[in-house]
């Protein structure tokens, strides 16, 4: 349905509004509506199949890997060699280690506001965390439009850090910019970024934002110190950077690399591009946190730190999730809670959202887009994680001292995206000294 009328209204009107008065605007308006009720109608007839197909009040899982497929997914294109079980409790693992760090950081930013909060006891420090988020809650835009504006100055600011610190060769005419999600894409995601098509140098990649409709507590989730590490994850030195750096270097990027595996964002993608791809976003907010002279979290202030922690919390919770909806270790509704309560803090965040909490509601349905999303793209959401861990090691390997860590961002991101592990032996030979 929102498919449907996203082509047969949205498209058109979106059309309409870049195309002005130029003169090709009436032929083309007339294509583009043309092609769009084609479409509309398209999905209306299969949405039509389905109900007929399918019982709509059919609750169970049945989602589109299972065991076997899922492993061969993780083996055979993210160049993975570990098991869903393995997956499974090392997720666990790392769902501890930011839980753990998050709550140290809670405590600290806890204490600078003055909030007389206990950390004792696991039940005080799950307390005591999401009171330091409703806490910071409060300094919430009071509008999409303000919260827009946040995300642009932001996006300013960490691209005058990453030039004052020299972390990349920046080109004085780099800006970030960030429109508003499509209407079709706003079921699934909370922000994204879409690249330029990679082999037309005119094109511009879309950091995409989801309005909240002007809700209070959509718009309290997305208060001021949650916005930079989304920033730096999307815009800078995140995915709008990690493209066009390549799209600035194409010509020692073979073609072949571009290329995705299976068709893109349905059940048959293959996600290996994720592994480069999400595994440099997330490595980029964590390399804002380095700390500088002066600055013990780097880019971020401590708030600020507090929801980078809690978003790489969110990609381990995501490890666990993925491989446990896919190989029947878990249902919908168990990820769903799953994923509140670490994510959130806040537990049994659907029971409390149907007696009417507002909050809980938000966060409800935050973690039921997000499982959403999950369940229709089996591996996509442990490339996060992964993809890091594995530039990681790479750095790990290779940098000795700070004076080598821009020329290996440089070569890393030159490689494509490609899994690090097609071209990890290959790296680490060439940074070897002879």
């Amino acid at each position: 349905e929102a498919n449907a009328r996203y082509f047969r209204r949205t498209l058109p009107e979106t059309t309409r509004r870049f195309l002005g008065d130029r003169p090709f605007a009436r032929r083309a308006l007339a294509r583009v509506t043309e092609a769009g009720i084609a479409a509309a109608d398209a999905y209306r007839a299969f949405g039509a199949f389905l109900r007929s197909a399918y019982d709509p009040g059919d609750t169970a899982d049945r989602f589109a890997a299972g065991e076997e497929e899922y492993e061969w997914r993780v083996r055979r294109c993210l160049r993975v060699d570990r098991s869903p079980a393995e997956l499974y409790d090392y997720g666990a693992r790392q769902v501890e280690r930011y839980e753990s760090r998050v709550f140290e950081v809670a405590e600290a930013v806890a204490r600078e506001a003055g909030l007389g909060l206990r950390f004792g006891t696991p039940e005080q420090r799950r307390t005591s965390v999401r009171r330091v988020l409703e806490h910071l809650g409060t300094d919430s835009p009071a509008d999409d439009d303000e919260l827009f504006r946040w995300f642009r100055e932001t996006g300013d600011r960490a691209v005058r850090y990453g030039r004052e610190q020299g972390l990349f060769d920046v080109p004085a005419d780099y800006r970030l910019d960030i429109a508003p999600t499509p209407p079709v894409l706003r079921s699934t995601i909370d922000a994204a970024y879409y690249p330029a098509p990679p082999f037309k140098r005119s094109g511009v990649g879309r950091f995409y934002l989801t309005p909240t409709g002007n809700d209070p507590a959509r718009l309290a989730l997305a208060n001021r110190a949650s916005v930079a590490t989304l920033s730096c994850h999307e815009g800078f030195p995140g995915h709008d950077w990690h493209y066009k750096f390549m799209t600035e270097h194409a010509a020692k990027i073979s073609n072949v690399r571009w290329l995705t595996m299976g068709s893109v964002e349905d059940s048959s993608s293959m996600w290996a591009d994720s592994m480069a791809t999400e595994g440099w976003a997330l490595y980029a907010e964590e390399l804002m946190a380095e700390p500088v002279a002066g600055r013990p979290h780097g880019f971020y202030h401590a708030a600020e730190y507090l929801y980078m922690v809690q978003a790489q919390l969110l990609r381990a919770v995501r490890v666990r999730v993925d491989v446990g909806i896919h190989t029947g270790r878990m249902s919908f509704a168990e990820a769903r809670e799953y994923f509140a309560e670490p994510v959130a803090f806040l537990p049994a965040a659907c029971a409390r959202a149907a007696a009417g909490d507002a909050a809980a509601k938000a966060v409800c349905d935050q973690a039921d887009r997000a499982i959403y999303r999950y369940s229709k793209w089996p591996t996509q959401a442990i490339t996060y994680d992964l993809g890091k861990n594995e530039i990681r090691e790479l750095r790990e390997a290779t940098v000795t001292s700070p004076a080598e860590l821009r020329r290996f961002h440089e070569l890393l991101l030159a490689m494509g995206t490609i899994p690090a592990a097609h071209f990890r032996e290959g790296f680490l030979s060439a940074r070897r000294p002879a």
